[in-house]
């Protein structure tokens, strides 16, 4: 059996041949990697040979033995035109050359070098395409190459060409190419952000008096108009702006200062952003992300509103960011290589068109984490759906935007209770207990999954003592309920306590497991019950945590990381050491989130991740396209049992 040296990592569709070949003793063979749905009989009919000439050619195989992620030398020999056409159509994208492209142009639109677009398309003619020409685009290749290393190879090009024109037949003056008071021809290296500088005009008034809509429409050798129509350029823009982009003074005294930061960056506005606000009218099925090979480096933007407007850090999203930087670490122990460009949106309309529009390590990313906000997210998603990028959104939980781009990290509201549906399965008798002030959302929850199950409402009173009274449909105190004499029934119980003071809460929780002692010191029976929680308890300070075991707390999390759990402990330990303090809730999120889709990026992100479980620390996820939109479906319970352990799934 020959041996093997893997020079890359390829994955392959099933039962399509692939495209990498390796000699072998000087033989050629197809490199497959197999995949789930591979059989010897589907891939001897893939590379038309037999199933015992594959098998002749790979030690030990089987038809058990083919496992996903094998690789597999199979007999190089010209293929059908039929399995060349699934060859082509797997290996490269195509592109229908429009009215005014040039090679250069859509070059840069895919970030491809220039020159594998003209190897790749040798019958093309590339200095004069006709409308309706159908250039291949190397998959593989599509974003490994930044605009200006383009605009480099396209200079040198234009450089060649001109030295092959003889002496005599060089024009003393080319016109169309020249650059006059008012118009500027573009050279390699231009930026919209230089042009805008360069001629004393804004951004958006040069796209305007270009009839433009962003850098990557600005190409070598174009002509911008760059003069005297400011003024006019100017008076249209100012004619367009909305009446009144801020809100007024009076309103901003009234509300809390995060708020008004929400607000400032979504009332700012919108035409600053060169790609518009998203319009959501590209469908699912037309999207296909990028797919890295091991050998390639994956480019990720992050983009995080570390400081706020008045210049403060956030603490929260700079440990988000550390905890990227160690999931960074992991990544590259693997073999991964991966360049982060990392960007302060400082929650500001503004700042964010001036990244989304003006720099390069964002607009050749290929996977964008952030932004956290989702009046935020809506300004990058335009850019990310033209370009087939996917955005994952590590805290926000989506509401309004619907794109299929898009993912949601924090767990979707809509499937929180997915995991005890159990409890309101009608063997549960629901009890209900108010307070003074009560926690109205969480009431409403709750509400909804009982549906029209028998239930129990109490109303709780602190008077020296607790007393439990009946809750009328007024919500009024009616007749005093004895709790010892509710939970000696046998019936199981579901206690779901809705009050929102803590002082309350640690009350209530307390008569309910010193009733249930008494009742069990006494030798007396009583009926088992679950509390299921309130997540806010868990940030409350004034709370008995055994109060939480004693009474058989469950609470569903969208997030959890106990302390005393083996990976946690060995995460915070190398937090601690890189940073000198223990990680947030935030850090462990930013590592999950770049563990999860740096390494998808490699395998394949693609809608089968609805079928994938990811689990890098101890939060689960799963992701489901739902509505128009990526949402991880997972929440996680927290059981705090009688005997103190906790139990999480």
């Amino acid at each position: 059996m020959a041996s093997l040296m893997l020079l890359a990592s390829i994955v392959a569709k099933a039962s399509e041949p692939s495209s990498v070949i390796v000699a072998v003793d000087g033989r050629n063979y197809y490199l497959h990697t197999v995949v789930r749905g591979d059989t010897l009989y589907s891939l001897s009919k893939a590379y038309e040979v037999t199933t015992q000439e594959i098998v002749d050619c790979n030690e030990n195989l089987t038809a058990s033995t083919l496992k996903a992620g094998n690789k597999l030398l199979i007999p190089f020999k010209e293929l059908s035109s039929q399995n060349k056409s699934h060859e082509d159509n797997k290996r490269y994208r195509i592109h229908t050359v429009e009215a005014g492209e040039t090679l250069h142009a859509i070059a840069r639109s895919y970030k491809i070098a220039i020159a594998t677009l003209i190897e790749d398309n040798p019958e093309v003619d590339a200095e004069h395409m006709a409308i309706g020409t159908q250039l291949r685009i190397r998959r593989s290749e599509i974003g490994y190459t930044t605009t200006s290393e383009i605009d480099t190879e396209q200079q040198k090009r234009e450089a060649d060409t001109a030295n092959e024109i003889p002496a005599e037949n060089t024009p003393n003056v080319t016109t169309e190419h020249s650059s006059t008071n008012n118009t500027y021809v573009v050279k390699p290296g231009d930026t919209l952000y230089s042009l805008a500088r360069q001629y004393n005009l804004s951004s958006r008034e040069l796209l305007k008096l270009n009839n433009l809509k962003s850098q990557r429409d600005i190409v070598v050798g174009m002509t911008l108009i760059v003069g005297s129509s400011k003024s006019e350029a100017s008076n249209e823009l100012k004619n367009e702006a909305p009446a009144s982009t801020k809100p007024q003074k009076n309103d901003e005294a009234e509300q809390p200062a995060a708020i008004i930061d929400e607000q400032h960056a979504s009332t700012e506005e919108h035409d600053i952003f060169a790609g518009g606000e998203y319009q959501g009218d590209v469908n699912p099925m037309d999207v296909e992300f990028m797919q890295l090979a091991q050998h390639h480096t994956l480019k990720v933007a992050l983009m995080l509103p570390f400081h706020v407007r008045d210049n403060k850090i956030n603490p929260n999203y700079v440990d988000l960011y550390k905890g990227v930087l160690l999931a960074m670490e992991d990544l590259k122990e693997e073999g991964y290589s991966i360049d982060l460009a990392v960007f302060d949106t400082r929650s500001s309309a503004s700042n964010i068109a001036d990244i989304v529009n003006f720099e390069p390590g964002f607009m050749d990313a290929q996977l964008i984490i952030g932004p956290v906000h989702e009046d935020e997210l809506r300004h990058v998603l335009s850019h990310a759906e033209a370009n087939e990028v996917p955005v994952v959104t590590p805290l926000a939980d989506i509401e309004a935007l619907r794109s299929p781009v898009l993912f949601q990290l924090q767990a979707e509201e809509s499937h929180r209770f997915d995991k005890v549906m159990d409890l309101f399965d009608g063997t549960y008798e629901v009890v209900t207990i108010y307070a003074t002030s009560n926690d109205w959302d969480y009431a409403t929850e709750i509400a909804s999954k009982v549906g029209d199950l028998p239930r129990r409402g109490l109303n709780y009173v602190f008077d020296r003592e607790s007393f439990f009274y009946e809750r009328g449909a007024d919500g009024a105190n009616g007749e005093e309920v004895i709790m010892e004499e509710l939970m000696r029934t046998a019936t199981k119980k579901l206690f779901v306590v809705v009050a929102s003071d803590e002082t309350d809460v640690d009350r209530i929780l307390t008569t309910l497991s010193s009733t249930k002692a008494s009742i069990a010191g006494r030798g007396l029976s009583y009926g088992n019950y679950t509390v299921i929680g309130n997540r806010k308890w868990l940030n409350m300070k004034n709370i008995d945590r055994q109060s939480f075991f004693k009474n058989n707390v469950l609470f569903v999390v969208p997030y959890h990381a106990k302390r005393n759990d083996e990976t946690i402990r060995h995460f915070d330990g190398r937090y601690i050491e890189a940073y000198g303090t223990l990680p947030s809730m935030f850090a462990y999120r930013g590592y999950d989130a770049a563990m999860i889709f740096c390494r998808k990026m490699f395998s394949g992100l693609d809608p089968n991740i609805s079928e994938e479980y990811f689990c890098p620390l101890t939060t689960p996820y799963r992701f489901s396209f739902e509505d128009g939109i990526y949402v991880n479906t997972e929440w996680t319970t927290e059981h705090y049992h009688t005997n103190f352990t906790i139990e999480s799934r």
